[in-house]
Parts: C-alpha cells; sequence; structure tokens
C-alpha cells in the first residue's frame, strides 16, 4: 500500500509529465492524470474485491478519469481570461463528481478507509491546485490592469507631447515673424542713425557757421556802434531798416532852401560820408533819395518838391562819383517828394525833418533794383 501511495503521490506532482518537453500543459496533464488514474483504479478493485477483472476494470476507469482530469488540469493554465478557467474547473469537477459515482457503483460497498483517504489527499491536492490558479490568474490580471493604465498613460503623454509640438512650431512661427521684425526695425535704426550722424554733422558746421555769423555780428554791432557816434558827431542818423542802413542829413546842413546845390559845409559833410562808406562798406550799393516837406513851391522856379528832391538826390549822387571815388555802377538816385514823411508836416519842426536827403546802404547779397526798392518804400 506504501508502494501504492508512493506511485500515486509521484503521478499527482507531476511524474507523469516526465520526458514530455516540448508539450503543452493539457497534454502533460492528461499523460500525468492518466497514469495517476490508473493506479488508483487498480487498487480500488483489487482492495474493494470486484469481479476477477475488478483490479484491470479500475485501472481502466482510473486510467480514463485521470486522463480526463489531467488534462482539464493543465488545459486551465494555459487559459487567458477568467471565464475559460471557470469553465474549465467546472468541467473538471463535473467529470470527478461522474467518476466518484461510477467508482461507488462499481465498489457496491463502502470504500476503504485507506483508499478514501488517497482520494481526499488527491483533493486536496486538486484544491491547492485551484488555488495557485487563482493566484496566477489574479497577479495576470493585476499585470494587464497596470499594462493598461501604462498605455493609457502612454497615449496621454504622447497626446500631450503632440500638443506641446503643435505649440513649438507655432512659437516658431511667430518667433520667424518677430525675428523678421525686429530685422527691419534693425535697418530702419541703423537708417536713421545714419541720418542723425549727418544731421549732427550738418548741426556742428552750422553751428560753426552761427559762430562765425556771431563773431561776425558782434564784431558789426560794435562797428555800428562807433559809426553810429562818429554819425551823431556830424548830425547824420545811422538807422538800421529793412532796406539797410540808412544815413538821414537834414538839408539844411547841405542846401539853401530851394537851392540843389551843396554850400561849402555840406561839400565837406559829404566829403566825410564819403570817407565812411569808402572804408567801412567798400564795394557795397547806395541809394541817394531826395525827400521835401509839402509845401508848395513858390519862389523857386521848381516845378514841384519832385523836382527838388531829384536834383538834391543828383547833386550829392555826382558829389560821390565826381570827388570821392564811388563807383558809378553802385550808385543810383531818386527824388520821393513829399510823401514819404517821417514827421508831421503841419508844424516848422516836423516840415524841417521831413526836409532831408538819405543814403540808403544796401545788404551785399542784394542788388540795386527798383522794383524792390519801389516795394520797400510802401
Amino acid at each position: 500500500m506504501k508502494a501504492l501511495k508512493t506511485i500515486l503521490l509521484v503521478a499527482l506532482l507531476g511524474a507523469g509529465t516526465a520526458g514530455l518537453s516540448g508539450c503543452t500543459s493539457a497534454q502533460k496533464g492528461a499523460a500525468g492524470g492518466g497514469l495517476a488514474g490508473g493506479v488508483i483504479g487498480s487498487v480500488v478493485g483489487n482492495n474493494w474485491g470486484m469481479t476477477s477483472t475488478g483490479p484491470a476494470t479500475g485501472a481502466a476507469v482510473g486510467a480514463s478519469s485521470g486522463v480526463a482530469v489531467g488534462g482539464l488540469a493543465g488545459d486551465a493554465y494555459d487559459q487567458v481570461t477568467r471565464a475559460d478557467v471557470e469553465r474549465e474547473l467546472d468541467n473538471l469537477r463535473a467529470e470527478l463528481e461522474a467518476r466518484e459515482a461510477e467508482l461507488a457503483e462499481l465498489r457496491g460497498a463502502e470504500p476503504d478507509p485507506e483508499a478514501l483517504a488517497e482520494l481526499e489527499e488527491a483533493r486536496s491536492r486538486l484544491a491547492d491546485l485551484e488555488g495557485r490558479l487563482a493566484e496566477a490568474e489574479a497577479a495576470a490580471d493585476s499585470e494587464a490592469l497596470s499594462r493598461t493604465e501604462a498605455e493609457n498613460e502612454l497615449a496621454d503623454l504622447m497626446a500631450e507631447i503632440n500638443q506641446l509640438r503643435g505649440q513649438l512650431d507655432q512659437k516658431e512661427e511667430q518667433n520667424e515673424v518677430l525675428q523678421a521684425e525686429v530685422d527691419r526695425l534693425q535697418e530702419e535704426i541703423e537708417a536713421l542713425l545714419e541720418q542723425i550722424d549727418a544731421k549732427e554733422d550738418l548741426l556742428a558746421d552750422l553751428e560753426g557757421e552761427v559762430d562765425i555769423l556771431r563773431a561776425s555780428l558782434t564784431g558789426k554791432e560794435s562797428a555800428l556802434e562807433g559809426l553810429e557816434q562818429e554819425l551823431q558827431d556830424l548830425n547824420v542818423q545811422l538807422e538800421e531798416t529793412s532796406r539797410g542802413l540808412t544815413m538821414t542829413i537834414v538839408d539844411s546842413l547841405l542846401f539853401e532852401p530851394g537851392e540843389a546845390v551843396l554850400t561849402g559845409e555840406g561839400r565837406e559833410l559829404i566829403g566825410e560820408i564819403a570817407d565812411i562808406l569808402n572804408e567801412r562798406f567798400p564795394g557795397r550799393e547806395f541809394i541817394v533819395e531826395g525827400h521835401t516837406d509839402n509845401q508848395p513851391i513858390v519862389h523857386s522856379g521848381w516845378n514841384s518838391n519832385w523836382e527838388l528832391g531829384a536834383a538834391r538826390a543828383l547833386t550829392i549822387l555826382h558829389e560821390l562819383i565826381d570827388f570821392h571815388s564811388i563807383e558809378p555802377h553802385n550808385l543810383s538816385a531818386q527824388s520821393l517828394g513829399e510823401f514819404h514823411p517821417t514827421a508831421t508836416n503841419s508844424t516848422p519842426e516836423g516840415r524841417r525833418q521831413n526836409r532831408r536827403a538819405v543814403i540808403v546802404i544796401l545788404p551785399e547779397e542784394l542788388p540795386v533794383q527798383r522794383e524792390t526798392l519801389a516795394s520797400a518804400q510802401d
């Protein structure tokens, strides 16, 4: 009996799978289960006093049951879903119950306690295998769940990566647009800097010219102050106007009343004025103007104040040309008569001021043009 137990245990623990490498779990389980079932069946047939063929019949029945049980148990390990495993286990239990019923019928009596113990041991082993199968199944389910979670997480990461790549592409396009704008602005800035440099150079030149003009103006102002004082000593009024500098001489210093011939003192005064013109304004252009009051001509024989003013202006012009070396092309004369007074003609003092000769010193850049002179008188 101990030898039979040993054989039974070896069969249940996988002895029947020896030499079956490369076979499936179902094939290995069928081989091992057939061997174990045959041994159990032979023992039961022998111990329970069946017919003369009892041991053989028990072995055949046990082998058949063992093949079914072992094959189903081995095949269960190859299934990947819980439903398949549970279905195979239900089939296995049903087959086992059927075989137990067949054994009960064959025995026809109470089974041998030792055989029952061996059968119970086989059941315990089967329960252990079922537990291990459940654990393996749970581990497989956990692994599948972890793999699914990992795949979902990977899918989320890939979606996020694709989104970030899209954003990066968009940012790169925006960066290219901004860089083009920066380049354009940089070119404009460089052009503006060049213009600024040019303007600064021009400003420096203008400032230099302004400094020169200021120095010249300062010198001219100083000279003008000296000239003004010098002319005041000669009773000649110096004034700066839009037409240029003017020297105003009252007629009593130059002519007798109603006359157009210079007195001795008048010729002397014109000589001193000519010296000033030659010294201080060489090459400049001059206009000699004759002005009168509004009193009508009575005793002098002139047709009007126009003729008197013109005659006096021409007298001064010839004096400057003939005796004081003033170039003729720099001189002109005109009569303005009584129509440009500087004071009222209603008083003797006012009329005295209006009777005058004026020498206009034109600016250097302005040629003698009668149209310009005429408009300047307006």
